[in-house]
């Protein structure tokens, strides 16, 4: 009997020690996480699912101003494909100094004007991933921003319907050290949040990626992470907003919404061939012109 109660008392003492573990820590999911595998976000994602990416948005989208033009894009992709993921940037756009650049952004456009050229481009391109950064344009361009909401809902809408494998993730605006714009932007990222929060309580494949530090949350672009032009992020800045937009892939990943491409021709690896996508961008022109 002295034996149980011993070995019963060593039970109870690791278990206690288990508990404060746990809970003296920031992120216990995180600290579970790394109890149960030493490098809880190692090794490709979902699997080594192939991502068919699109990065839709405007000019901060497009990673204008900073050096190459590259943005946040090729630090995704670079960090994506030595994980182990096949990865193919679509988008009847090409811009940037790295290979596999195509892009569905545009400079200065604002919501309403991404919606027209995602109607033209995702149903032909059938990307399994959207990453959303737009409505920057709508507050530097006076353009209704009152109902951001309502063309945000709109296009991600748009995006589930016309690509049914897509997971969105859907993004905040980073700060801008532009007093007469800043209300604006706090006031459009409060919308978005809500879209977001809309669709995610619909059980929609949709996460939020926070990229305003008014949120208190760490490693956010500040205003002197913005340019001078105080719209772009400096090259630290988009870095920064990449690696946001990495951590909700991982959590798109542990939600499961990840899935397999369409079978539509275009290669998993964007680096391979461009013919399908030049192909489909030609079909689109005909069959779809933009206005």
């Amino acid at each position: 009997m002295p034996n149980i109660y011993k070995i019963g008392g060593i039970s109870i003492a690791a278990l206690v020690l288990i508990v404060i573990f746990f809970t003296h820590t920031v992120d216990v999911d995180y600290q579970w996480n790394k109890f149960r595998n030493k490098n809880p976000h190692g090794g490709a994602i979902a699997g080594g699912v192939p991502l068919r990416i699109m990065f839709l948005g405007a000019s901060v989208t497009r990673g204008e101003v900073s050096t190459g033009d590259r943005g946040y894009r090729k630090h995704i992709r670079d960090k994506l494909t030595s994980l182990g993921n096949p990865v193919n940037c679509v988008g009847f756009n090409r811009f940037g100094d790295f290979p596999d650049n195509d892009v569905e952004g545009y400079g200065a456009n604002r919501i309403r004007q991404i919606r027209d050229h995602a109607g033209q481009a995702v149903s032909y391109l059938q990307p399994n991933l959207v990453l959303i950064q737009v409505g920057t344009s709508d507050c530097f361009q006076k353009d209704d921003p009152t109902n951001i909401l309502a063309r945000m809902r709109d296009l991600v809408d748009y995006l589930l319907e016309a690509s049914p494998r897509v997971t969105v993730i859907l993004s905040t605006l980073a700060t801008t050290p532009d007093p007469e714009v800043e209300p604006c932007m706090k006031s459009a990222n409060a919308q978005i949040r809500q879209v977001a929060t809309d669709l995610i309580r619909e059980k929609k494949p949709v996460t939020l990626a926070e990229m305003h530090y008014d949120q208190g949350l760490p490693y956010r672009p500040r205003p002197e992470d913005i340019g001078g032009d105080r719209i772009h992020p400096t090259d630290e800045g988009y870095i920064m907003m990449g690696d946001i937009f990495l951590e909700k892939i991982r959590e798109a990943e542990e939600k499961g919404f990840l899935r397999h491409p369409a079978n539509n021709g275009i290669p998993f690896d964007g680096e391979e061939s461009r013919e399908v996508e030049d192909q489909l961008h030609e079909k689109a022109d005909k069959e779809h012109p933009l206005k």
